[in-house]
């Protein structure tokens, strides 16, 4: 692995793509780190816009206030890395890892996050509105008082994430798997539960499958097995 850059060249990147930002691209220079070892990186505060920081690690990094929005992120690492209230609004975040992340606040809007994973992070009340998280593995994660409205979470993996109070409003929820996660008050009004599995979901209502639309597939609770979830419009 090559050695993590200096704090001293991060600087001088962040700077020369905070000029190429204000000028649109006349002058300064776009900060392009693809695969750059950024461990234990500050960039507390910095505006990376449109940064290419695609297969980046970000192990340990802070990232706090960070502007990520419409970043090339691919299969970068953020592990363990604090992202409170950092905005990556439409950012290109496939395969990326967030696995013990602190990302309270962070903002998902409308991002590629497929395949991406969030295992064990701290995300309370983040917002995945109009994100891709098709594949996503949200085992043990913490959305609670998150919004994820219209968001696409298909096939994603939820396996124990505590996740009361999310708004999951219009949401694609097809094929995933709720393995004992915990939803207490959340939305599902206009979500497609078809094929999910729910059948050990903790605090699964009746109200709560009668605002979402589903499939013969669905795997219900027991205590709900009776219900026949309405076909998705």
């Amino acid at each position: 692995m090559a050695e993590p850059l200096s704090a001293e060249a991060i600087s001088a990147a962040i700077e020369a793509h905070a000029r190429w930002l204000e000028t649109d691209g006349a002058e300064g220079t776009r900060l392009e780190m693809q695969g750059a070892n950024l461990e234990y990186a500050m960039l507390f505060e910095a505006d990376l816009r449109r940064a290419d920081l695609s297969g980046a690690r970000l192990f340990n990094a802070n990232v706090r206030e960070c502007l990520l929005a419409e970043a090339m992120l691919t299969g970068t690492s953020f592990e363990g890395a604090s992202l409170v209230n950092v905005i990556f609004v439409d950012a290109e975040l496939e395969g990326a890892n967030f696995d013990r992340a602190v990302a309270p606040g962070g903002l998902f809007r409308n991002a590629n996050l497929a395949d991406a994973s969030f295992q064990h992070a701290n995300l309370l009340s983040a917002e995945f509105n109009g994100a891709c998280l098709r594949q996503a593995d949200f085992t043990d994660a913490n959305l609670a008082g998150g919004s994820a409205v219209a968001a696409d979470f298909s096939g994603a993996r939820l396996t124990e994430a505590k996740m009361m109070m999310v708004d999951f409003s219009r949401a694609c929820l097809r094929e995933a798997d709720f393995a004992r996660t915990v939803i207490f008050g959340a939305d599902f009004t206009g979500a497609d539960l078809s094929a999910a599995d729910l059948t050990t979901a903790n605090g699964l209502t009746a109200p709560q499958l009668e605002s979402a639309s589903g499939s013969t597939e669905t795997r219900l609770p027991p205590e709900l097995e009776g219900m026949a979830p309405r076909a998705p419009e």
